[in-house]
Protein backbone atom coordinates (compact mmCIF):
# COMPACT_ATOMS: atom_id res chain seq x y z
CA UNK A 1 0.00 0.00 0.00
CA UNK A 2 1.31 3.43 -0.95
CA UNK A 3 2.19 5.62 2.00
CA UNK A 4 0.18 8.83 2.06
CA UNK A 5 1.83 12.18 2.54
CA UNK A 6 0.44 15.52 3.66
CA UNK A 7 -1.33 17.83 1.22
CA UNK A 8 0.27 21.21 1.88
CA UNK A 9 -0.07 24.66 0.36
CA UNK A 10 1.16 28.14 1.28
CA UNK A 11 -1.00 31.25 0.93
CA UNK A 12 -1.26 34.95 1.60
CA UNK A 13 -4.58 35.92 3.13
CA UNK A 14 -6.59 38.86 1.84
CA UNK A 15 -7.69 41.93 3.84
CA UNK A 16 -11.25 42.06 5.14
CA UNK A 17 -12.51 44.70 2.69
CA UNK A 18 -11.34 42.70 -0.32
CA UNK A 19 -12.49 39.41 1.21
CA UNK A 20 -16.04 40.75 1.48
CA UNK A 21 -16.05 41.67 -2.20
CA UNK A 22 -14.50 38.36 -3.26
CA UNK A 23 -17.00 36.36 -1.25
CA UNK A 24 -19.93 38.04 -2.99
CA UNK A 25 -18.70 36.16 -6.06
CA UNK A 26 -17.19 33.06 -4.48
CA UNK A 27 -20.37 32.22 -2.55
CA UNK A 28 -22.04 31.37 -5.87
CA UNK A 29 -19.16 30.43 -8.14
CA UNK A 30 -16.35 28.87 -6.08
CA UNK A 31 -16.88 25.33 -4.71
CA UNK A 32 -14.10 26.02 -2.18
CA UNK A 33 -16.07 28.89 -0.61
CA UNK A 34 -16.82 26.92 2.57
CA UNK A 35 -13.37 25.32 2.77
CA UNK A 36 -10.99 28.27 2.79
CA UNK A 37 -11.26 32.04 2.75
CA UNK A 38 -10.11 34.32 -0.09
CA UNK A 39 -6.37 34.07 -0.58
CA UNK A 40 -3.47 34.43 -3.00
CA UNK A 41 -1.72 31.10 -3.41
CA UNK A 42 2.06 31.24 -3.11
CA UNK A 43 2.70 27.49 -3.22
CA UNK A 44 -0.04 25.40 -4.90
CA UNK A 45 -1.13 22.33 -2.92
CA UNK A 46 1.11 19.29 -3.24
CA UNK A 47 1.72 16.04 -1.45
CA UNK A 48 4.84 16.06 0.71
CA UNK A 49 6.29 13.26 2.80
CA UNK A 50 7.58 15.42 5.63
CA UNK A 51 6.66 16.05 9.25
CA UNK A 52 4.70 19.21 10.05
CA UNK A 53 7.73 20.47 11.96
CA UNK A 54 9.98 20.16 8.93
CA UNK A 55 7.39 21.78 6.65
CA UNK A 56 6.99 24.70 9.02
CA UNK A 57 10.74 25.08 9.48
CA UNK A 58 11.21 25.26 5.71
CA UNK A 59 8.55 27.95 5.32
CA UNK A 60 9.85 29.86 8.35
CA UNK A 61 13.36 30.10 6.84
CA UNK A 62 12.02 31.58 3.62
CA UNK A 63 9.65 33.96 5.40
CA UNK A 64 12.41 35.28 7.66
CA UNK A 65 14.46 36.34 4.63
CA UNK A 66 11.54 37.82 2.64
CA UNK A 67 10.36 41.40 2.64
CA UNK A 68 6.66 42.26 2.94
CA UNK A 69 5.14 42.39 -0.52
CA UNK A 70 3.08 45.28 -1.88
CA UNK A 71 0.15 43.82 -3.81
CA UNK A 72 -2.22 45.67 -6.14
CA UNK A 73 -5.08 43.84 -7.82
CA UNK A 74 -5.46 44.27 -11.56
CA UNK A 75 -8.03 43.29 -14.18
CA UNK A 76 -10.49 40.43 -13.89
CA UNK A 77 -9.44 37.56 -16.15
CA UNK A 78 -10.04 33.89 -16.84
CA UNK A 79 -7.80 30.89 -17.51
CA UNK A 80 -10.41 29.55 -19.97
CA UNK A 81 -10.17 27.49 -22.17
CA UNK A 82 -7.31 25.84 -20.25
CA UNK A 83 -9.21 25.97 -16.94
CA UNK A 84 -12.73 27.34 -16.22
CA UNK A 85 -11.46 29.80 -13.59
CA UNK A 86 -12.27 33.49 -13.04
CA UNK A 87 -9.73 35.50 -11.08
CA UNK A 88 -8.42 38.94 -10.18
CA UNK A 89 -4.97 39.38 -11.68
CA UNK A 90 -2.16 41.26 -9.97
CA UNK A 91 -0.97 44.62 -11.25
CA UNK A 92 1.77 44.71 -8.65
CA UNK A 93 3.51 41.97 -6.68
CA UNK A 94 3.93 39.40 -9.45
CA UNK A 95 7.74 39.43 -9.50
CA UNK A 96 8.33 39.10 -5.73
CA UNK A 97 5.62 36.43 -5.47
CA UNK A 98 7.25 34.52 -8.32
CA UNK A 99 10.57 34.64 -6.48
CA UNK A 100 8.90 33.56 -3.23
CA UNK A 101 7.17 30.68 -5.00
CA UNK A 102 10.47 29.50 -6.44
CA UNK A 103 12.13 29.52 -3.03
CA UNK A 104 9.29 27.59 -1.38
CA UNK A 105 8.97 25.10 -4.23
CA UNK A 106 12.52 23.85 -3.79
CA UNK A 107 13.85 21.54 -1.10
CA UNK A 108 11.41 19.70 1.16
CA UNK A 109 8.35 21.33 -0.45
CA UNK A 110 9.24 20.37 -3.99
CA UNK A 111 6.25 18.91 -5.79
CA UNK A 112 4.44 18.52 -9.10
CA UNK A 113 2.73 21.59 -10.54
CA UNK A 114 0.55 21.05 -13.59
CA UNK A 115 0.75 24.69 -14.75
CA UNK A 116 3.21 27.59 -14.53
CA UNK A 117 2.75 29.67 -11.39
CA UNK A 118 0.53 32.74 -11.91
CA UNK A 119 -0.26 34.66 -8.70
CA UNK A 120 -3.93 35.67 -8.56
CA UNK A 121 -7.07 35.88 -6.41
CA UNK A 122 -9.52 33.15 -7.41
CA UNK A 123 -13.15 34.27 -7.63
CA UNK A 124 -14.79 31.32 -9.38
CA UNK A 125 -13.78 27.88 -10.65
CA UNK A 126 -15.06 24.58 -12.03
CA UNK A 127 -17.56 26.57 -14.09
CA UNK A 128 -19.54 25.55 -17.15
CA UNK A 129 -19.48 28.12 -20.01
CA UNK A 130 -22.70 29.90 -18.97
CA UNK A 131 -21.70 30.18 -15.31
CA UNK A 132 -18.21 31.29 -16.28
CA UNK A 133 -19.67 34.17 -18.31
CA UNK A 134 -21.90 35.21 -15.41
CA UNK A 135 -19.03 34.98 -12.90
CA UNK A 136 -16.79 37.04 -15.18
CA UNK A 137 -19.43 39.75 -15.60
CA UNK A 138 -20.21 39.92 -11.87
CA UNK A 139 -16.52 40.00 -10.93
CA UNK A 140 -15.85 42.88 -13.30
CA UNK A 141 -18.85 44.78 -12.02
CA UNK A 142 -17.77 44.36 -8.39
CA UNK A 143 -14.00 44.87 -8.71
CA UNK A 144 -13.30 47.02 -11.75
CA UNK A 145 -15.74 49.83 -10.94
CA UNK A 146 -14.20 50.45 -7.51
CA UNK A 147 -11.01 52.19 -6.36
CA UNK A 148 -7.76 50.27 -6.80
CA UNK A 149 -7.41 47.42 -4.30
CA UNK A 150 -4.02 47.13 -2.61
CA UNK A 151 -2.39 45.91 0.57
CA UNK A 152 0.94 44.98 2.08
CA UNK A 153 1.24 41.20 2.52
CA UNK A 154 3.37 40.64 5.59
CA UNK A 155 2.93 36.97 6.53
CA UNK A 156 2.64 33.48 5.05
CA UNK A 157 0.24 30.77 6.15
CA UNK A 158 0.72 27.02 5.63
CA UNK A 159 -2.61 25.32 4.93
CA UNK A 160 -3.08 21.57 5.20
CA UNK A 161 -5.88 19.41 3.82
CA UNK A 162 -7.09 17.00 6.47
CA UNK A 163 -10.09 15.69 4.51
CA UNK A 164 -11.81 16.29 1.17
CA UNK A 165 -13.86 19.06 2.75
CA UNK A 166 -11.55 20.56 5.39
CA UNK A 167 -8.36 22.62 5.20
CA UNK A 168 -6.69 23.85 8.37
CA UNK A 169 -4.42 26.92 8.62
CA UNK A 170 -1.20 26.71 10.62
CA UNK A 171 0.01 29.74 12.60
CA UNK A 172 1.33 32.52 10.33
CA UNK A 173 4.97 33.29 9.61
CA UNK A 174 5.80 37.03 9.41
CA UNK A 175 7.82 38.24 6.46
CA UNK A 176 10.75 39.62 8.41
CA UNK A 177 12.99 41.09 5.71
CA UNK A 178 13.49 44.84 5.32
CA UNK A 179 10.17 46.43 4.39
CA UNK A 180 9.34 47.57 0.88
CA UNK A 181 8.12 51.10 0.26
CA UNK A 182 5.11 51.89 2.40
CA UNK A 183 1.61 51.96 1.00
CA UNK A 184 -0.07 55.30 1.86
CA UNK A 185 -2.11 55.02 5.04
CA UNK A 186 -5.33 56.17 3.38
CA UNK A 187 -5.28 53.19 0.96
CA UNK A 188 -4.04 50.50 3.32
CA UNK A 189 -6.53 47.68 3.77
CA UNK A 190 -7.58 46.28 7.13
CA UNK A 191 -5.68 43.32 8.68
CA UNK A 192 -6.05 40.04 6.79
CA UNK A 193 -8.33 37.37 8.25
CA UNK A 194 -7.14 33.84 8.73
CA UNK A 195 -8.35 31.18 6.30
CA UNK A 196 -11.53 29.60 7.65
CA UNK A 197 -11.90 26.06 8.87
CA UNK A 198 -15.34 24.92 7.89
CA UNK A 199 -17.09 21.86 6.57
CA UNK A 200 -19.06 22.03 3.35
Amino acid sequence: MRRRGRIIGVVLTVPAEISLLANRIRREYDPNFTRIGPHVTVLPPREVFQTRRRVRASVARVAKATRPISIVLGRIRTFSPVMPVVFASLKRGVAPLGKLHGQLASGVLRGHEAFPYVPHLTLGQSLDPARLRRALALSRRIFEQRPEKRWSADHLIVVERVSEEVWIPHPPFPLDGVRTEKIPTHSRASPAPKPRRRKA
